[in-house]
């Protein structure tokens, strides 16, 4: 299962990348924006795997959950938004949004494929 989550993370980079090089000759800040919200969104990731590992820890010793885990991820989330809207000549907002949703649209699409063929 985790083979198949890095698979689909893996090819929703390289979604992701070829749009930014497509819009790269043609709006600057799409490409950009693009750019901002993967690199992002996979700090995203890594966070989310500590935290879930951490907590996973804690569980199996008896001991107390760390706190911050989600506001951690929130902020983490955000953080695209807030720059591209800080700084909008640089990237564009909906483009800094796209990489957020992409992994979760082809989880959608290759998961709702495999229900149906089973």
């Amino acid at each position: 299962m985790i083979e198949e989550h890095r698979r689909i993370y893996r090819l929703s980079l390289a979604f992701v990348l070829a749009a930014a090089s497509l819009f790269l000759f043609h709006d600057r800040t799409v490409s950009l924006g693009l750019l901002l919200g993967a690199v992002l969104y996979y700090v995203y990731l890594l966070v989310l795997t500590a935290t879930v590992t951490a907590q996973l820890s804690a569980a199996s010793g008896n001991r107390t959950p760390p706190s911050a885990g989600f506001a951690v991820r929130i902020v983490v989330l955000a953080s695209p938004l807030l720059i591209a809207a800080r700084f909008p000549q640089h990237f564009n907002l909906f483009a800094a949004c796209a990489p957020l949703f992409i992994n979760h649209l082809l989880t959608y699409i290759l998961y709702a494929r495999g229900e149906r063929a089973a």
